[in-house]
């Protein structure tokens, strides 16, 4: 017997009570663990799946992908075939899954890991080293001038080997970007490339004379051709019409030779 109930006289009623605590509480456990919700079956096959198809399709790294956990209220049965993932929507962060048996759909969110928490994913701990570096303070698109405060200085793990990224501010002084950067984002010298201080078709400032000439004049021309920081280029001066050379100084600037 689970219980012995004493028959002398006044520890009778203690002692049946105190039984009846236990049988009560075994059968309360034994009620919770049949009424507990069932783990889902289905959901350690749909998130591996869902990381692989993002991998692949993205070319990512495992440490970039994260497949955010589902509404534990939604069943998924096991598939008892391979499941399939796409994307119809177009969107990045967002997976289908279905299953043809049973038959099933679901949408799973993915989370991506971009810039500097991309490069601190991927980085392997051997061979690695802490380098400063100048990182992106807000998304930039390409073609744009790098101007300051665009910039700003972090310190990430790179490779030892890693020779590319930009460290010195000088660097990005009369540059443009060759493609978009997201913010946070390490920039490295294939980025950039020189910027035009000058554009055909606009407007220059042309400055004529200067120190140990005695004089100094400037007059408005139109540039006749793309120039970069210190490159000869035509100018023309539109009430005249006449050419001249000038050197490039600056952002619609030049000297005249």
């Amino acid at each position: 017997m689970l219980c012995r109930t004493s028959q002398t006289g006044k520890y009778t009623a203690l002692a049946a009570l105190g039984c009846a605590a236990v049988l009560l509480a075994a059968a309360w456990r034994q009620a919770d663990a049949q009424n507990a919700p069932a783990p889902n079956p289905g959901w350690p096959s749909l998130e591996l799946g869902a990381r692989q198809f993002v991998m692949d399709t993205y070319k990512l790294e495992s440490p970039l992908v994260s497949i955010l956990p589902m509404d534990s209220r939604i069943k998924i049965e096991a598939c008892a075939q391979d499941i399939v993932f796409d994307q119809p929507y177009g969107n990045k962060h967002s997976v289908r899954a279905r299953c043809a048996q049973p038959v099933w759909q679901h949408f799973v969110m993915v989370q991506i890991k971009t810039g500097i928490g991309a490069q601190l994913a991927t980085a392997t701990q051997s061979n690695n080293v802490l380098k400063q570096v100048w990182v992106s303070t807000q998304p930039i698109k390409r073609g744009t001038m790098v101007q300051r405060g665009m910039f700003k200085t972090a310190e990430i793990s790179v490779p030892a080997h890693e020779t590319r990224f930009v460290s010195d501010e000088r660097e990005l002084l009369n540059t443009e970007l060759l493609r978009d950067l997201p913010v946070n984002t390490p920039i490295k010298m294939q980025d950039l490339k020189q910027a035009a201080m000058v554009k055909r078709g606009q407007q220059v400032i042309v400055s004529v004379g200067g120190e140990g000439k005695g004089f100094l004049i400037t007059v408005k021309a139109e540039a006749q051709q793309d120039g970069l920081l210190g490159e000869q280029i035509r100018l023309k001066n539109p009430e005249s019409g006449r050419s001249l050379t000038a050197v490039v100084t600056g952002v619609n600037m030049a000297k005249g030779l």
